[in-house]
């Protein structure tokens, strides 16, 4: 989830966020290939290392630094993909894949990301970043480079702008693939 949110910007300490939508995303990471295939070697090599190590209290000792190192490894690793996934599930947004969004907003007053948000509104240019309970994050992808600039707006579910700034990213030369 941080590494998600971290890819437009968004420091993880300064949302709130559900336990139920911290689970969803972190499953995607937890599902990578990478991680399965490491506890796969982890739950091998500790079958057989309790299997082949001598005595019992020299194995305990060996067993349980190793069940230590290893997990020290397995946050790396779930880190590792958790970032690939965070890049994945951002591209989806930057390239216009992810739902158009259309929350309702109440304008006290016109002001400049007032203005910006309904036109970006109007060209159907807003894509969702998350929604959270108390607030919608959404991305106004940029008219002519789509994929490289936007501007994020930060909706209260009072229907208020309370955040907008704007973005700047260098996509990866794979991603040709993006929708203008």
């Amino acid at each position: 989830m941080s590494s998600y949110i971290g890819e437009f910007g968004v420091d993880a300490t300064e949302v709130t966020v559900p336990l139920p939508t911290v689970l969803v995303y972190a499953f995607s990471p937890l599902k990578s290939p990478r991680v399965l295939f490491f506890l796969a070697f982890c739950l091998a090599a500790w079958v057989a290392a309790g299997y082949y190590l001598g005595t019992k209290e020299c194995r305990n000792q060996i067993m349980l630094v190793a069940s230590l190192t290893a997990l020290a490894i397995f946050l790396f690793v779930v880190r590792d993909a958790a970032q690939a996934e965070a890049r994945a599930m951002a591209h989806l947004v930057w390239t216009g894949d992810k739902a158009f969004s259309v929350p309702v907003i109440i304008a006290p007053h016109q002001d400049e990301a007032y203005d910006a948000f309904e036109k970006c509104r109007d060209r159907r240019g807003l894509r969702q970043i998350i929604g959270l309970p108390d607030r919608m994050y959404l991305l106004c992808r940029d008219k002519y480079y789509p994929c490289e600039r936007g501007r994020m707006f930060v909706v209260s579910n009072a229907g208020a702008i309370i955040y907008s700034a704007i973005m700047r990213r260098e996509p990866g030369a794979e991603e040709n693939d993006c929708e203008q």
